[in-house]
């Protein structure tokens, strides 16, 4: 191994329960030295004799780099297990079977990751940069374990677990300018006092009499 980075790998093979760790370990080693691409994309065709150089050079540089990724990921491995790959013929292959013999430790690992994710929230009095390095922590494992996240739906559980944190506290309302002035306005004024309403008598009014039709108590005439 020439790669400088191929030390993480030799220190820590493959064994069988550590196959989440050793794949990222993998992935970072054939990253730096671009051989990556060999585990999602097809060997070229052989091209025709006529055909342009650029076509002959993209199936050389496929075939170099599926045998760089393969010395990689069998020299990384237990002895057993390089046994058991001898007859694949692409890196890919490898990595298949691997995923088939392992793979439940992948899915539980992409699991916990993105239930990590969503239950994210960044906590009051926690600096924001605390709280985006995990963020960014379980969408590397999430993705690593091949979960499919795009740009879009990261920026929104990176900013909406923010978002949530600075409403984790209510803020009193602010005061109402047009009441503020109302009371500036009616300040060193007395309060109106309401007038007591009048009470109605209960007394009731004498009838006028007429003096034609009085009579007289002496004589008993009108």
């Amino acid at each position: 191994m020439s790669s400088p980075l191929s030390v993480i790998l030799t220190q820590n093979k493959l064994t069988g329960e550590n196959f989440n760790d050793w794949k990222r370990n993998l992935l970072i080693v054939l990253n730096f030295e671009k051989h990556s691409f060999v585990l999602t994309q097809p060997r070229p065709p052989t091209p025709a004799i006529d055909a342009p150089d650029r076509d002959f050079v993209a199936l050389e540089r496929w075939d170099n780099s599926n045998l760089s990724a393969m010395c990689y990921i069998r020299a990384s491995m237990s002895n057993v297990l390089q046994k058991q790959h001898e007859e694949h013929q692409t890196a890919r292959q490898i990595m298949d079977n691997l995923e088939e013999m392992f793979g439940e430790q992948t899915i539980q690992a992409k699991t916990d990751a993105i239930k990590g994710l969503m239950n994210c929230r960044q906590k009051v009095g926690t600096p924001i940069k605390e709280h985006m390095m995990k963020v960014m922590a379980y969408l590397s494992e999430a993705q690593t374990n091949g979960a499919e996240i795009d740009s879009a739906t990261q920026l929104v559980m990176g900013s909406g677990s923010k978002a949530e944190a600075n409403v984790a506290e209510p803020s009193s309302p602010a005061p109402n300018p047009k009441r503020k002035k109302e009371k500036g306005k009616n300040k060193g004024k007395k309060p109106a006092v309401d007038a007591p309403a009048t009470k109605k008598s209960t007394k009731t009014k004498k009838r006028k009499v007429d003096p034609k039709k009085v009579k007289c108590f002496h004589c008993g005439k009108k």
